[in-house]
């Protein structure tokens, strides 16, 4: 597969973005000399002069890399300037954020209020009690175990206390019971 990224304004339509990412679909030109490009973004195919994109080489992105592909807007964008330091791998190789600062804000979306924060802290089950998840029904013992208050990111609403994997799942699949409803049908398809 060959990738490009949009290095020019398309003038034809304003779907796709500068930066956008896409995948040659043909190694023909059409018969104005133009390629066919799928982009990532919105999953949409555009016959494009040359001159409207770049290719680059998909295994030179990342982390390591001058530039790397946010997981969220399908956009090459340069590592150091638009994707946030996550946490340390070994060797102390900074792993970053798979999406842009900008997805990313977005994703975050509205924090919960320090007030409701506060209220909330103040109901927080004591280090060292019996925790039961009410999403996996595991027994943990807080302060081993790691509980946190979870909550909606479209508008800051607490929602209460979950063990910390199944708080990361629900970010995981963005808050979006679609996601989870597909992912129940996905398990129950090993199960028949």
């Amino acid at each position: 597969m060959k990738y490009v990224y949009l290095s020019s304004q398309y003038p034809i339509t304003d779907e796709i973005e500068i930066n956008d990412v896409g995948i040659i679909l043909s190694e023909e030109l059409d018969q104005q000399g133009r390629l066919e490009v799928n982009f990532l973004r919105i999953g949409k195919a555009f016959w494009l002069e040359s001159h409207y994109f770049s290719y680059f080489v998909i295994e030179e992105t990342g982390d390591r890399f001058e530039f790397k592909i946010c997981d969220r807007c399908f956009k090459l964008l340069p590592t150091d300037i638009h994707f946030s330091g996550n946490r340390l791998k070994k060797d102390n190789i900074i792993t970053n954020r798979p999406s842009c600062k900008l997805c990313r804000k977005k994703k975050d979306g509205v924090q919960v209020s320090r007030a409701e924060k506060k209220e909330w802290e103040a109901k927080r089950p004591q280090d060292y009690t019996s925790f039961i998840c009410p999403i996996c029904r595991k027994n943990l013992i807080v302060g081993i175990s790691k509980i946190v208050l979870d909550h909606d990111h479209s508008n800051g609403k607490v929602r209460g206390w979950l063990c910390e994997s199944c708080n990361t799942g629900i970010g995981r699949f963005d808050d979006d019971p679609e996601i989870v409803y597909k992912a129940v049908e996905w398990l129950k398809k090993g199960r028949k």
